[in-house]
């Protein structure tokens, strides 16, 4: 017996509900496995420090002696924050100067110059400055774990084979180079005061020869560039002005260097006194001598 037509359109309908219906669940079970597979892409592992290769052709961007043992030198005080990426097979993808700042730590003391020799620009290093801040860099076993017991965090790149696919590992070096965490100012906050404890200081211009610099310091642990990490310290609310009571020699020697460059420029700039008043030199001489008046009438 033939169906009405209302009947044969419900018996349709409902076919065509339930396909769509099992159609769904089942892109829904794919876009799960896809979701669990990208997540599984790409993970944070703890792994020895030895068992990270190069890739062949090596990274993009050689590493560094002055930007290795600066590193070294944060790594040591706040531990590593920004953690070096590798493929499959544990070949180094992005983190060169990282990784061998992690070596130079492990390395022992007595080695660590020889290690560092290996970095480009190593021949351009002061000497004995080298020298002493490489034997202030705590010995292996003061080291604070992983690091202590030879091991690295390191983002594993599970679908990554470098060999099998270099140009795909290059793309991801690239990529890896320019993502960086986001960190809330209270993390900021937190890790400057740690780096302080170390020893870091909030310096202008160039750092003195044995002067701890705050600023290029966050940048490394951070992985960010100079300008972002001057524009995290600006922006701190409880950011710090050095004051006589911390170091009274030092501050006062700072602060008098920046007075007496600043009237040099004053002086250099005064051929017309009209406009050397209105200058941003002399501006910058008598806010600065103002302060460290202020500043030695608190001492």
């Amino acid at each position: 017996m033939k169906k009405p037509p209302a009947t044969a359109n419900a018996a349709k309908g409902a076919a065509g509900m339930l396909a769509g219906l099992q159609a769904g669940h089942a892109q829904a079970k794919t876009d799960r496995k896809l979701a669990g597979a990208a997540e599984a892409g790409r993970t944070v592992a703890l792994v020895a420090l030895g068992s990270i290769q190069a890739r062949a052709g090596g990274d993009s961007r050689p590493s560094r002696a002055d930007h290795v043992l600066a590193l070294a030198e944060s790594v040591a005080a706040v531990g590593l924050l920004q953690p070096p990426a590798v493929d499959k097979a544990h070949r180094l993808i992005a983190g060169l100067n990282r990784l061998h700042a992690c070596r130079l730590l492990v390395a022992a003391p007595h080695e660590r110059g020889f290690a560092l020799s290996f970095c480009d620009g190593a021949d351009k290093l002061d000497p004995e400055e080298t020298k002493a801040r490489l034997e202030a860099l705590p010995a292996p076993d003061k080291l604070p774990e992983p690091l202590k017991s030879g091991k690295v965090p390191v983002r594993v790149l599970l679908d990554l084979d470098a060999e099998a696919d270099p140009d795909a590992a290059l793309a991801a070096e690239a990529a890896e180079n320019t993502a960086r965490k986001a960190y809330s100012a209270h993390e900021v906050a937190a890790l400057v005061e740690r780096l302080r404890r170390a020893g870091y200081r909030e310096t202008t211009g160039r750092p003195r020869k044995g002067e701890k610099a705050l600023r290029p310091a966050l940048g490394l642990v951070l992985g960010i560039s100079a300008d972002t990490a001057r524009r995290l310290l600006g922006t701190r609310k409880d950011r710090q002005r050095p004051t006589f009571s911390e170091k009274p020699a030092d501050v006062l020697t700072a602060q008098a260097e920046r007075l007496t460059r600043a009237l040099a420029a004053y002086m250099k700039a005064a051929g017309d006194v009209a406009l050397a008043s209105q200058s941003k030199a002399t501006r910058r001489a008598v806010a600065l001598a103002d302060q460290l008046a202020d500043q030695l009438k608190e001492t």
